[in-house]
């Protein structure tokens, strides 16, 4: 569907049925669960950035959704997420739910993910699975490839269903790639095949997130832990060579 027609489609449709349906949804228990369980992760945040890399758990994850645009009525329809504590991942602790839309796919998304409309028919609902991705992650830093899309997008759909603003710290693996290798490209497929990571089909979340994990660590291992001793650091080692860079480009 052109971008002018899904625009108008959802402002004069789409809209106001996601917001029925939303409104709705908001007075049963599940969602008054999953606010609790924001609000949980939210404070189990603080301090995290501080401490040792070796000790520190992160929760990689990927997000399949229907579209770019949460803003217009794009929505997540599938969460696969799975740890890395001490440079290792915790395959037995891997974590995947998928969750049913309020508006219907498009058909190049089921395609894409697998994900047809009668799976996602039977799926649990936003608040239920946001809930269960959520409680997994207490205590852990998230970390997505590219994290900044991954975010964004469930920052503001979390804002449509009015809970708590979800501005977290996190690590961006597409950035971290960037710093360590500025003349390459640093896609997922491209850091996969370069770390020589067997590869899972693509576009299924779990098998996103532990490629990206896989990455991860690969990435890691390039810092002088000495020097790079915890994730605040290395946040502010990407930001000032992005400035340096910007300041030759």
């Amino acid at each position: 569907m052109p971008d002018d027609i899904k625009i108008l489609k959802y402002l004069f449709w789409d809209q106001l049925f996601f917001k029925h349906r939303m409104n709705k949804m908001v007075q049963l228990p599940e969602y008054d669960h999953a606010l609790t369980s924001t609000e949980q992760f939210l404070e189990s945040q603080k301090g995290l950035m501080n401490k040792d890399l070796s000790s520190c758990t992160f929760t990689i994850f990927d997000l399949e959704t229907t579209g770019f645009f949460p803003n217009m009525g794009d929505e997540i329809i599938s969460i696969g997420a799975i740890k890395v504590k001490n440079f290792e991942i915790l395959y037995d602790e891997a974590f995947y739910t998928i969750m049913k839309p309020i508006n219907k796919i498009p058909k190049t998304v089921e395609e894409l993910t697998g994900l047809s409309g009668e799976i996602l028919t039977k799926a649990e609902s936003f608040p239920v699975g946001i809930s269960k991705f959520l409680d997994y992650c207490k205590g852990s830093i998230l970390v997505a490839h590219p994290a900044t899309f991954d975010i964004e997008f469930m920052k503001t759909v979390l804002n449509q269903w009015n809970f708590p603003d979800f501005s977290v710290d996190f690590l961006d693996s597409h950035l971290i790639a960037n710093d360590l290798f500025t003349e390459e490209r640093n896609y997922l497929d491209n850091l996969i095949e370069r770390f020589n990571i067997s590869e899972r089909e693509r576009h299924h979340a779990l098998n996103d997130a532990v490629m990206t994990a896989n990455v991860f660590i690969k990435l890691l291992q390039h810092y002088d832990h000495s020097v790079i001793r915890n994730p605040k650091q290395l946040l502010d080692k990407i930001e000032e060579n992005d400035t340096v860079n910007e300041g030759y480009s």
